[in-house]
């Protein structure tokens, strides 16, 4: 070997070592850069534990001057001599049924918006519950509802800003934004009963339900550890482990769905949000808040359908997100879309005319429901969807109904109705409603009956193609008793001749819409004891006949 190699390669073996011890102790070591007007011993008493001294400090910074610290200066200080108390963690905002049960105490109580919780605290929410903690360094947990989740570590190392935040999911979902970290013994971690998820700035959620759980990484990376194993997912990524094993390669998140979301205010409620379909999603996540914070959450719902009714909630503006959900449950990349409201009070339902309807009397009743949320009415009539030129009008209403004040000209009309607040607040109006002004049907009057044989017809004059017609037979005038009442799609009847006597018939136009018209004059009819001799005559069966009727 060349003599200067041999003399070399001792020299650069001793390099390489004594760059791997210092790399080794500055990777436990939190860095301060020196300020102006900074000196050892105020650092050391801002920053060191009471049991280190500042010598030890200058010592391992080789610190020749105490009384000089340049600035920009990048001063080391070994973790371990930093000074540790406990964190705690704030309630942002809570909504629905969640409980929280405080270290050292047995009972569970209400879980409050301003609620500061320590280490060991567990907390549980119910359905349709959720709420936001902040920690220490600002980061925020949004657990969802049937989770429970526990405290398990809050550390803060002094006023270095370097905080230990490790939760434990025990059931449930909860979605983590997690303040950018700096400094070495910074940490945050979820872990469940089957993974470790650890970050140090990012925004993932990780989920946990039986023996299945998730792991989505929406920005930055998580390392997620699981049975001696660690994958580092990046973001747009997830996995999904099952049983405890170890966690799968990391997989594609599912794409962000097109929402269609409203350009107008939302005035139609409960209001359907719908968006495309993905390909390879089972099912969508749809979750509302009240701004895109996302705190709590107004609706949390899983569908496999792609567009779900939005729940009614008071007027102002809200934000929706949707996401898709894989085959191994993995929840993909959300779309978003804000919405102002502006629905209340809500129009009353409408009991006539309905939309497509037929109407008789020129000059037609109006009804609706009365509403709760109202103290009165707008109503309107026009002759066009847009009511561009309302004919008729009334916005004072009070009660359920109002009648045209003027008789119309038969034709096609809408009218629309809206409800007004004890404030003075007008709603918006329902959808226009379609209706036909139409005559009164024809009352048709039964001819005089023939007879044949054993049986009698009766026939009156035929009305429009599909029309259907009501007849009744009975003993008196009254009807309440008839033994004939029959809708035929024919205008005849014909029937067994019944006994002999007076009887009484008329007849009613059905339209199509399934409107009946008036009755026709009431025709008086005898029939003689001839036909009852002749019947019975004929084999009995007129006398069964007479006997049922």
């Amino acid at each position: 070997m060349h003599p200067i190699r041999n003399r070399l390669l001792p020299q650069l073996a001793i390099t390489l070592l004594a760059l791997l011890a210092m790399s080794t102790a500055s990777a436990a070591d939190w860095t301060y850069r020196v300020r102006p007007q900074d000196n050892i011993w105020d650092l050391s008493g801002r920053y060191l534990r009471p049991d280190v001294p500042w010598q030890k400090l200058q010592d391992y910074n080789k610190v020749a001057d105490p009384l000089h610290l340049p600035p920009g200066m990048m001063l080391r200080v070994p973790i371990a001599w930093l000074r540790v108390q406990p964190a705690s963690a704030q309630v942002v905002a809570v909504m629905g049924s969640a409980q929280v049960q405080l270290p050292g105490q047995s009972q569970a109580q209400d879980v409050t918006p301003g609620m500061t919780l320590a280490y060991g605290t567990h907390l549980n929410t119910g359905a349709n519950a959720s709420l936001t903690l902040q920690f220490a360094d600002g980061s925020r947990v949004l657990m969802q509802e049937n989770s429970a989740l526990d405290l398990d570590q809050m550390s803060a190392y002094g006023r270095t800003g370097m905080v230990d935040t490790r939760l434990r999911l025990q059931h449930g979902r909860v979605s983590s934004a997690v303040t950018p970290m700096t400094g070495v013994a910074a940490h945050f971690s979820v872990e469940t009963p089957g993974t470790i998820s650890s970050v140090r700035g990012t925004h993932f959620r990780v989920g946990a339900d039986g023996d299945h759980t998730q792991t989505e990484v929406l920005t930055g990376r998580v390392d997620v550890a699981g049975d001696h194993a660690h994958v580092l997912v990046p973001k747009g990524e997830g996995v999904a482990t099952v049983d405890g094993g170890k966690p799968a390669s990391a997989q594609q998140l599912l794409a962000a769905p097109a929402l269609h979301c409203p350009a107008q205010a939302v005035s139609q409620i409960p209001y359907l949000l719908a968006w495309t379909a993905l390909d390879g999603a089972q099912s969508y996540r749809v979750q509302m808040a009240a701004n895109e914070r996302f705190e709590t959450l107004l609706l949390d719902h899983v569908t496999s359908s792609p567009q779900l009714n939005l729940p009614d909630v008071p007027d102002g503006d809200y934000a929706v997100r949707v996401h898709g959900i894989d085959g191994n449950r993995l929840e993909g990349e959300d779309s978003v879309c804000t919405l102002h409201i502006s629905g209340h009070p809500q129009p009353p339902l409408v009991m006539e005319p309905l939309p497509g309807s037929k109407v008789r009397d020129t000059r037609p009743h109006f009804r609706w429901t009365e509403s709760l949320q109202a103290a009165s009415y707008v109503w309107q009539l026009a002759g066009d969807a847009q009511f561009a030129q309302p004919l008729a009008g009334n916005d004072r209403l009070t009660g359920d109904s109002v009648r045209a004040p003027n008789a119309l000209p038969y034709g096609h009309y809408y009218w629309r109705i809206a409800s007004r607040d004890r404030s003075g607040k007008l709603g918006p109006f329902s959808d226009a409603m379609p209706f036909e002004l139409v005559p009164q049907l024809p009352a048709p009057e039964v001819g005089k009956p023939t007879s044949a044989h054993h049986d009698v017809s009766f026939g009156w004059p035929a009305g429009s193609s599909g029309q259907h017609y009501h007849i009744q037979l009975d003993r008196t005038p009254d009807f309440s008793h008839p033994a004939i009442d029959q809708t035929l799609d024919q205008p005849l009847l014909q029937i067994k001749k019944p006994g002999s006597g007076t009887w009484y018939v008329r007849v009613q136009t059905i339209d199509t819409d399934g409107y009946a018209g008036p009755w026709g004059a009431t025709q008086k009819i005898r029939l003689g004891c001839m036909l009852c001799r002749v019947a019975a005559v004929a084999g009995g069966g007129g006398l069964v006949l007479w006997l049922l009727l």
